[in-house]
């Protein structure tokens, strides 16, 4: 087993581990755990989400795209394995403590080892002989994920300090959430996928997958205002973001176009269970730039703010509809796990299967929100998608 098989390996643990603390979130919404602090479990659970899946699967993609030495392959071993102490040390602490020194401190553990991968990585991609437009990417979401730390620090200090200032409070963790969702998760996602299509791709293609970049990256810190809208803000700040939301529309054009253009080969260069994988992902990818441009509208953005199963359906939507998805069917496509086994299989489709289940429920509870009108038994209909997940995985 090669290092980065080892890693992905433990990357899917953690994905089941979260999973199985999503459950208990969903348990406890609908019978009594009175050990349970639902508000601090919720704090480990996100954390968690984010640097002990998420992020640890990207930097295991990285690594194994870089094919480093094996000098730098021990730097990397024993940053990954920081990287899960602190990951678990977030999801031990926040559950019980909320936000107070001890998970303070784990999470700002993993921003100094997040610090140290992005400077390995960064001397990394300038030495690399194989990659050339798609390093960009790579850069630019290394950079998002250092800048996003400003929200987390931020954050901290209100917490800390009980500043309970609503929009201080909600700007920090849209700034976070905002430079992890549409910069180090979607930078990095779709660098991967170039770099596998590289190979494939024309002189016009690069072209075109470069605008696409550019118009991404132009839109990136005005489409942050997106989320701001429901506050007293100055019209410029309007209108900027209704622009970025204007130059995602264009730009999701333009991908679509560069795919059709690479449809035949990739469909027969991608592995089947990929293939699926890959599409469902970056169909969620569209709809959810489709609707941030929705939320442009002043009237729709109230709503897409002020509902919470709206939010937590847009927030799942990105992070198991499109980022983990796509994840698993690169780990898959690379052969850093394998689905060979029936059985592997089935859970593959069975996990997507509660992905998608949830995200249909989400929404429908959101839409019966705004009518105010009561959904009966979807907290029950939730907590069975979670468990579809937790067993899929």
């Amino acid at each position: 087993m090669t290092f980065t098989q080892k890693w992905s390996r433990l990357a899917i643990l953690n994905f089941f581990v979260l999973a199985a603390v999503g459950v208990i979130l969903r348990y406890k919404i609908l019978f009594p755990l009175p050990w349970v602090d639902q508000k601090h479990l919720l704090h480990g659970h996100s954390h968690f989400a984010f640097a002990g899946w998420v992020s640890l699967a990207l930097y295991v993609a990285i690594i194994h795209i870089l094919q480093p030495g094996e000098k730098e392959l021990k730097q990397f071993s024993r940053l990954l394995w920081m990287h899960q102490i602190s990951s678990y040390g977030m999801l031990f602490t926040f559950p019980f403590v909320g936000y107070a020194a001890p998970s303070i401190a784990f999470s700002t553990f993993s921003i100094l080892v997040s610090f140290w991968f992005i400077w390995l990585v960064w001397v990394s991609i300038k030495t690399n002989t194989h990659l050339s437009f798609e390093k960009k990417w790579l850069y630019a979401g290394l950079i998002c994920n250092a800048v996003s730390s400003l929200g987390t620090f931020a954050l901290a200090y209100l917490m800390l300090n009980k500043i309970m200032h609503q929009s201080w409070y909600f700007g920090s963790v849209y700034f976070y959430l905002h430079f992890q969702y549409n910069g180090w998760f979607l930078f990095i996602l779709l660098g991967l996928l170039f770099i596998y299509a590289a190979k494939w791709m024309n002189a016009g293609q690069i072209k075109n997958s470069n605008r696409f970049f550019y118009l991404l990256l132009t839109a990136l810190v005005p489409a942050w205002f997106l989320s701001m809208l429901w506050m007293r803000l100055p019209y410029w700040v309007h209108y900027a973001g209704i622009a970025a939301a204007l130059l995602q529309l264009i730009a999701i054009y333009l991908f679509c176009r560069l795919l059709l253009t690479m449809k035949h080969i990739l469909q027969t260069a991608i592995h089947p269970v990929t293939k699926w994988m890959w599409i469902i992902s970056i169909s969620a990818f569209i709809i959810k730039i489709i609707l941030q441009a929705f939320s442009a509208v002043p009237v729709l953005n109230q709503y897409a703010f002020g509902i919470r199963p709206i939010v937590i359906g847009f927030l799942h939507l990105v992070l198991l509809a499109f980022v983990s998805i796509f994840i698993i069917g690169f780990l898959v496509q690379n052969q850093l796990i394998t689905v060979k086994a029936k059985w592997a299989r089935r859970g593959v489709w069975i996990f997507i299967t509660g992905v998608l289940l949830n995200e249909i429920i989400l929404m429908l509870q959101g839409i019966a929100a705004i009518s105010f009108t009561d959904l009966h038994y979807t907290n029950f209909m939730l907590l069975a998608t979670a468990l579809i997940i937790f067993s899929g995985l």
